[in-house]
């Protein structure tokens, strides 16, 4: 296989690897959907691809392929841009799911059985396997406004770029019915969610002090009285004495040590 390091090189890339035997470059040639499938380094995950394979403009995406199982409602797989946020509860709710939903990722045997791939080699045309017809296949909008849409022919070392009404097509033909919703990208904030740094509405966008500012003290104003402090006369004191100094010295002397 000749991997290839610059999308000009798809050419010869595509004529060099191996696809013989290969259901999905045989499927697409079948129906006459144009496809362009090229070589490239081993990528296990979508961020490896990404990196992997830098594409030449930012209107073409690869994706990220994620096969969820789930008890009551069944097998889903879900087809999303590398940029896009996965949230399982925000997606049963986008589905409409009623009841308990508990998405869990797929382990590998019900990858082959199901998609006829291993762990790292998904993506939305395997699901062409699925002779069960029961996945559930969810599209990325997003997918739809690109030029082009890059993903696995049930390998890790290749890409098929396809046109997004042709990955549609190809969908139909192969008689799965697709839903299409649109994911939020990594970082945004979800309608109904407050960003925990929101300035201050109330003044006019500026953020409020963390400590309430205290007035200074007037000097010359009044001072307060204090309404519940005992008031003595003139030569008296507060304590609770029973006995006065100079008519019992012994007791008054025992009464100021005790209080």
């Amino acid at each position: 296989i000749t991997v290839m390091d610059n999308m000009s090189d798809m050419k010869s890339a595509t004529d060099a690897i191996d696809l013989s035997g290969n259901p999905i470059v045989e499927k697409l040639d079948a129906l006459s959907i144009p496809h362009s499938t090229y070589a490239h380094t081993l990528s296990m995950t979508a961020d490896e691809l990404v990196a992997n394979v830098p594409l030449p403009s930012t209107n073409e995406t690869h994706t990220k392929n994620l096969f969820f199982k789930d008890k009551k409602h069944g097998f889903f797989l879900v087809t999303t841009c590398t940029d896009a946020e996965m949230n399982t509860k925000e997606l049963g709710k986008m589905l409409k799911l009623e009841g308990k939903v508990n998405m869990r990722l797929a382990d590998e045997k019900l990858l082959v059985e199901k998609l006829g791939c291993k762990k790292g080699c998904v993506g939305p045309l395997s699901i062409m396997n699925n002779e069960a017809k029961d996945i559930t296949m969810v599209l990325d909008g997003a997918l739809m406004n690109m030029e082009k849409i890059h993903s696995h022919p049930l390998r890790n070392d290749a890409s098929t770029a396809l046109i997004p009404s042709d990955l549609v097509k190809f969908m139909k033909e192969v008689g799965v019915e697709t839903t299409v919703l649109t994911f939020p990208k990594k970082g945004a904030v979800l309608p109904g969610k407050v960003p925990s740094s929101r300035p201050d509405a109330a003044k006019g966008g500026e953020k409020s002090s963390s400590k309430p500012k205290i007035a200074p003290k007037d000097k010359n104003a009044p001072k307060a009285k204090d309404v519940n402090k005992k008031q003595t006369k003139k030569g008296e004191t507060q304590l609770a004495l029973k006995w006065k100094k100079e008519e019992n010295f012994a007791m008054w002397y025992t009464d100021v040590i005790v209080l």
